[in-house]
Protein backbone atom coordinates (compact mmCIF):
# COMPACT_ATOMS: atom_id res chain seq x y z
CA UNK A 1 0.00 0.00 0.00
CA UNK A 2 1.39 3.39 -0.98
CA UNK A 3 2.15 6.00 1.66
CA UNK A 4 2.71 8.75 -0.93
CA UNK A 5 0.44 11.77 -0.93
CA UNK A 6 -1.88 12.37 -3.84
CA UNK A 7 -0.62 15.29 -5.93
CA UNK A 8 -1.66 16.73 -9.27
CA UNK A 9 1.35 15.21 -11.02
CA UNK A 10 0.84 11.80 -9.45
CA UNK A 11 -2.88 11.80 -10.31
CA UNK A 12 -2.17 12.68 -13.94
CA UNK A 13 0.37 9.87 -14.13
CA UNK A 14 -2.16 7.37 -12.77
CA UNK A 15 -4.81 8.65 -15.16
CA UNK A 16 -2.45 8.37 -18.11
CA UNK A 17 -1.72 4.73 -17.32
CA UNK A 18 -5.44 3.92 -17.08
CA UNK A 19 -6.11 5.65 -20.39
CA UNK A 20 -3.28 3.75 -22.07
CA UNK A 21 -4.57 0.45 -20.69
CA UNK A 22 -8.09 1.13 -21.96
CA UNK A 23 -7.01 2.54 -25.30
CA UNK A 24 -8.48 5.96 -24.51
CA UNK A 25 -6.83 9.15 -25.80
CA UNK A 26 -5.10 10.84 -22.88
CA UNK A 27 -4.01 14.08 -24.54
CA UNK A 28 -6.87 16.07 -23.02
CA UNK A 29 -6.69 14.45 -19.58
CA UNK A 30 -7.36 17.10 -16.96
CA UNK A 31 -7.92 17.47 -13.24
CA UNK A 32 -11.39 18.40 -12.01
CA UNK A 33 -11.42 20.53 -8.87
CA UNK A 34 -8.91 20.57 -6.01
CA UNK A 35 -7.00 17.47 -4.97
CA UNK A 36 -7.35 16.32 -1.39
CA UNK A 37 -8.15 12.82 -0.20
CA UNK A 38 -9.34 12.10 -3.75
CA UNK A 39 -8.53 13.28 -7.25
CA UNK A 40 -11.01 13.44 -10.11
CA UNK A 41 -9.69 13.34 -13.67
CA UNK A 42 -11.66 13.85 -16.87
CA UNK A 43 -11.01 11.98 -20.10
CA UNK A 44 -13.30 14.09 -22.32
CA UNK A 45 -13.01 12.03 -25.50
CA UNK A 46 -14.01 8.88 -23.61
CA UNK A 47 -16.65 10.68 -21.52
CA UNK A 48 -15.15 9.14 -18.38
CA UNK A 49 -14.18 10.54 -15.00
CA UNK A 50 -11.52 8.69 -13.03
CA UNK A 51 -11.76 8.98 -9.25
CA UNK A 52 -8.52 8.16 -7.46
CA UNK A 53 -7.81 7.60 -3.77
CA UNK A 54 -5.28 5.73 -1.66
CA UNK A 55 -5.73 2.07 -0.80
CA UNK A 56 -7.05 3.07 2.62
CA UNK A 57 -10.12 4.29 0.75
CA UNK A 58 -10.85 0.95 -0.93
CA UNK A 59 -13.88 0.13 1.25
CA UNK A 60 -15.26 3.62 0.74
CA UNK A 61 -14.78 3.32 -3.03
CA UNK A 62 -16.71 0.05 -3.08
CA UNK A 63 -19.48 1.70 -1.09
CA UNK A 64 -19.62 4.66 -3.51
CA UNK A 65 -20.25 2.27 -6.39
CA UNK A 66 -22.98 0.49 -4.40
CA UNK A 67 -24.61 3.79 -3.48
CA UNK A 68 -24.66 4.84 -7.13
CA UNK A 69 -26.45 1.61 -8.05
CA UNK A 70 -28.96 2.06 -5.20
CA UNK A 71 -29.73 5.65 -6.26
CA UNK A 72 -30.24 4.48 -9.84
CA UNK A 73 -32.67 1.79 -8.69
CA UNK A 74 -34.45 4.35 -6.49
CA UNK A 75 -34.94 6.79 -9.36
CA UNK A 76 -32.69 9.47 -7.88
CA UNK A 77 -30.77 11.33 -10.60
CA UNK A 78 -27.13 10.72 -9.71
CA UNK A 79 -23.81 10.12 -11.42
CA UNK A 80 -23.59 6.68 -13.05
CA UNK A 81 -20.71 4.25 -12.77
CA UNK A 82 -18.57 2.73 -15.51
CA UNK A 83 -17.24 -0.03 -13.27
CA UNK A 84 -18.85 -2.47 -10.85
CA UNK A 85 -15.77 -2.79 -8.65
CA UNK A 86 -12.80 -0.51 -7.92
CA UNK A 87 -9.48 -1.08 -9.66
CA UNK A 88 -6.14 -1.23 -7.86
CA UNK A 89 -3.12 -0.07 -9.85
CA UNK A 90 0.44 -1.34 -9.44
CA UNK A 91 1.32 1.49 -7.03
CA UNK A 92 -1.60 0.76 -4.72
CA UNK A 93 -3.96 3.54 -5.82
CA UNK A 94 -7.69 2.83 -5.97
CA UNK A 95 -9.51 3.91 -9.13
CA UNK A 96 -13.21 4.00 -9.94
CA UNK A 97 -14.71 4.95 -13.29
CA UNK A 98 -17.73 7.20 -13.72
CA UNK A 99 -19.78 8.67 -16.53
CA UNK A 100 -18.92 12.29 -17.19
CA UNK A 101 -21.97 14.52 -16.73
CA UNK A 102 -21.54 17.33 -19.29
CA UNK A 103 -22.96 20.83 -19.32
CA UNK A 104 -23.75 21.09 -15.65
CA UNK A 105 -23.67 24.10 -13.36
CA UNK A 106 -23.66 24.37 -9.56
CA UNK A 107 -27.05 23.42 -8.20
CA UNK A 108 -29.32 26.31 -7.35
CA UNK A 109 -30.63 26.42 -3.77
CA UNK A 110 -34.07 25.35 -4.99
CA UNK A 111 -32.64 22.43 -6.97
CA UNK A 112 -30.56 21.27 -4.00
CA UNK A 113 -33.51 21.59 -1.63
CA UNK A 114 -35.70 19.52 -3.93
CA UNK A 115 -33.02 16.86 -4.38
CA UNK A 116 -32.53 16.53 -0.62
CA UNK A 117 -36.27 16.29 -0.04
CA UNK A 118 -36.35 13.37 -2.48
CA UNK A 119 -33.26 11.73 -1.00
CA UNK A 120 -34.44 12.06 2.59
CA UNK A 121 -37.60 10.13 1.77
CA UNK A 122 -35.55 7.01 0.97
CA UNK A 123 -34.73 4.08 3.19
CA UNK A 124 -31.38 2.44 2.56
CA UNK A 125 -31.38 -1.34 2.14
CA UNK A 126 -29.47 -3.24 4.81
CA UNK A 127 -27.14 -4.76 2.21
CA UNK A 128 -25.78 -1.30 1.48
CA UNK A 129 -24.20 -1.13 4.96
CA UNK A 130 -24.01 2.65 5.08
CA UNK A 131 -21.83 3.89 7.95
CA UNK A 132 -23.12 6.10 10.74
CA UNK A 133 -22.79 9.79 9.98
CA UNK A 134 -19.82 11.43 11.69
CA UNK A 135 -19.79 15.21 11.09
CA UNK A 136 -16.36 15.39 12.76
CA UNK A 137 -14.62 12.78 10.59
CA UNK A 138 -11.24 13.98 9.41
CA UNK A 139 -11.31 17.42 11.05
CA UNK A 140 -8.49 16.65 13.47
CA UNK A 141 -6.28 15.48 10.61
CA UNK A 142 -7.17 18.55 8.51
CA UNK A 143 -5.98 20.80 11.33
CA UNK A 144 -2.80 18.77 11.79
CA UNK A 145 -1.90 18.99 8.07
CA UNK A 146 -2.38 22.75 7.83
CA UNK A 147 0.37 25.36 7.53
CA UNK A 148 -1.24 27.51 10.23
CA UNK A 149 0.73 28.68 13.24
CA UNK A 150 0.66 26.83 16.55
CA UNK A 151 -1.78 29.24 18.22
CA UNK A 152 -4.34 28.92 15.43
CA UNK A 153 -4.03 25.14 15.47
CA UNK A 154 -4.49 25.06 19.24
CA UNK A 155 -7.59 27.21 18.95
CA UNK A 156 -9.10 24.97 16.27
CA UNK A 157 -8.39 21.84 18.32
CA UNK A 158 -10.01 23.38 21.40
CA UNK A 159 -12.98 24.54 19.32
CA UNK A 160 -13.31 21.02 17.92
CA UNK A 161 -13.33 19.51 21.42
CA UNK A 162 -15.97 21.95 22.61
CA UNK A 163 -18.24 21.28 19.64
CA UNK A 164 -17.91 17.51 20.06
CA UNK A 165 -19.29 17.89 23.56
CA UNK A 166 -22.09 20.25 22.51
CA UNK A 167 -23.08 17.99 19.61
CA UNK A 168 -23.29 14.98 21.94
CA UNK A 169 -26.16 16.72 23.75
CA UNK A 170 -28.26 17.51 20.68
CA UNK A 171 -31.83 16.30 20.27
CA UNK A 172 -32.65 16.08 16.59
CA UNK A 173 -35.99 17.12 15.14
CA UNK A 174 -36.01 14.86 12.06
CA UNK A 175 -35.89 11.06 12.07
CA UNK A 176 -32.45 9.77 11.03
CA UNK A 177 -31.91 8.13 7.68
CA UNK A 178 -29.72 8.24 4.58
CA UNK A 179 -27.88 11.53 4.06
CA UNK A 180 -25.56 12.80 1.36
CA UNK A 181 -23.09 14.02 3.95
CA UNK A 182 -21.62 16.90 1.92
CA UNK A 183 -24.62 18.45 0.20
CA UNK A 184 -23.21 21.63 -1.31
CA UNK A 185 -23.72 23.19 -4.74
CA UNK A 186 -20.77 21.44 -6.39
CA UNK A 187 -21.93 18.02 -5.21
CA UNK A 188 -25.57 18.48 -6.22
CA UNK A 189 -25.43 20.10 -9.63
CA UNK A 190 -28.02 20.77 -12.30
CA UNK A 191 -28.11 19.99 -16.00
CA UNK A 192 -29.25 22.25 -18.83
CA UNK A 193 -32.88 21.27 -18.11
CA UNK A 194 -32.53 22.48 -14.53
CA UNK A 195 -32.69 18.94 -13.14
CA UNK A 196 -30.55 17.84 -10.21
CA UNK A 197 -27.66 15.41 -10.56
CA UNK A 198 -26.16 14.07 -7.33
CA UNK A 199 -22.36 13.74 -7.36
CA UNK A 200 -19.60 12.82 -4.90
CA UNK A 201 -21.16 9.88 -3.10
CA UNK A 202 -18.27 9.13 -0.72
CA UNK A 203 -19.89 10.59 2.41
CA UNK A 204 -23.29 8.90 2.07
CA UNK A 205 -24.19 7.63 5.51
CA UNK A 206 -27.07 7.21 7.94
CA UNK A 207 -27.74 9.88 10.52
CA UNK A 208 -29.24 13.29 11.18
CA UNK A 209 -30.87 14.78 8.11
CA UNK A 210 -30.21 18.18 9.69
CA UNK A 211 -26.54 17.78 8.67
CA UNK A 212 -27.47 17.99 4.98
CA UNK A 213 -29.78 20.94 5.58
CA UNK A 214 -27.37 23.04 7.60
CA UNK A 215 -25.09 23.50 4.57
CA UNK A 216 -27.43 25.96 2.84
CA UNK A 217 -28.04 27.85 6.08
CA UNK A 218 -24.29 28.25 6.61
CA UNK A 219 -23.89 29.41 3.01
CA UNK A 220 -26.34 32.19 3.79
CA UNK A 221 -24.43 33.07 6.99
CA UNK A 222 -21.09 33.41 5.21
CA UNK A 223 -22.50 35.41 2.31
CA UNK A 224 -22.57 32.74 -0.38
CA UNK A 225 -26.39 32.74 -0.60
CA UNK A 226 -28.69 35.71 -0.41
CA UNK A 227 -31.67 35.61 1.93
CA UNK A 228 -33.90 35.06 -1.12
CA UNK A 229 -31.79 32.14 -2.33
CA UNK A 230 -31.91 30.51 1.07
CA UNK A 231 -35.68 30.98 1.18
CA UNK A 232 -35.90 29.16 -2.17
CA UNK A 233 -33.98 26.24 -0.62
CA UNK A 234 -36.34 26.12 2.37
CA UNK A 235 -39.43 26.29 0.16
CA UNK A 236 -38.14 23.43 -2.00
CA UNK A 237 -37.29 21.22 0.98
CA UNK A 238 -40.29 22.14 3.12
CA UNK A 239 -38.62 22.96 6.44
CA UNK A 240 -36.16 25.53 7.78
CA UNK A 241 -33.44 23.88 9.87
CA UNK A 242 -32.86 27.22 11.61
CA UNK A 243 -36.13 26.64 13.49
CA UNK A 244 -34.51 23.67 15.27
CA UNK A 245 -33.05 24.29 18.73
CA UNK A 246 -29.74 22.62 17.86
CA UNK A 247 -29.09 24.66 14.74
CA UNK A 248 -26.38 26.94 16.12
CA UNK A 249 -24.27 24.00 17.29
CA UNK A 250 -24.53 22.05 14.05
CA UNK A 251 -23.91 25.20 12.00
CA UNK A 252 -20.76 25.81 14.04
CA UNK A 253 -19.60 22.25 13.29
CA UNK A 254 -20.13 22.83 9.58
CA UNK A 255 -18.24 26.13 9.70
CA UNK A 256 -15.36 24.44 11.50
CA UNK A 257 -15.31 21.65 8.94
CA UNK A 258 -15.25 24.10 6.03
CA UNK A 259 -12.43 26.02 7.69
CA UNK A 260 -10.36 22.95 8.60
CA UNK A 261 -10.71 21.48 5.10
CA UNK A 262 -9.40 24.69 3.59
CA UNK A 263 -6.60 24.84 6.17
CA UNK A 264 -5.50 21.31 5.25
CA UNK A 265 -4.70 22.54 1.74
CA UNK A 266 -2.50 25.45 2.86
CA UNK A 267 0.70 23.38 3.17
CA UNK A 268 0.70 22.68 -0.56
CA UNK A 269 -1.31 25.77 -1.62
CA UNK A 270 0.07 28.74 0.36
CA UNK A 271 -2.16 31.10 -1.61
CA UNK A 272 -5.02 29.90 0.61
CA UNK A 273 -3.44 31.04 3.87
CA UNK A 274 -5.06 34.53 3.92
CA UNK A 275 -8.54 33.04 3.52
CA UNK A 276 -7.81 30.28 6.03
CA UNK A 277 -6.70 32.86 8.59
CA UNK A 278 -9.73 35.03 7.88
CA UNK A 279 -12.00 32.09 8.64
CA UNK A 280 -10.14 31.25 11.85
CA UNK A 281 -10.47 34.86 13.03
CA UNK A 282 -14.23 34.76 12.40
CA UNK A 283 -14.51 31.52 14.40
CA UNK A 284 -12.56 33.03 17.30
CA UNK A 285 -14.96 35.98 17.52
CA UNK A 286 -18.55 35.00 16.63
CA UNK A 287 -19.58 38.68 16.81
CA UNK A 288 -17.59 39.38 13.64
CA UNK A 289 -19.34 39.28 10.29
CA UNK A 290 -18.54 36.11 8.38
CA UNK A 291 -17.81 36.99 4.78
CA UNK A 292 -15.79 34.11 3.45
CA UNK A 293 -14.44 33.77 -0.07
CA UNK A 294 -16.09 30.92 -2.02
CA UNK A 295 -14.58 28.89 -4.79
CA UNK A 296 -11.13 28.65 -3.28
Amino acid sequence: MTEESLTRERALGIGGRVAQCEGWPAQELRVLGPIGENANLLLPDAGVVLRICSQTGLLRARRELAVAQWLKESGVPAVRTRSEVPRLDDSGWVITLWDFVPQTSPGSPAVIGGALRRLHRLRAPEKLSLPALDPFAGIDEYIHRSALGALDKEFLQAHLAGLRFEASLLNYAVSPGPVHGDAHRKNIVQNTDGQAVVLDLERFSVGAREWDLVVAAVYERVGWYTAEEYRAFVDAYGWDVRDWSGFETLAAVRELRMTAWLCARTAREPRLLPEARRRVVSLRDPSLSKRWMPGT
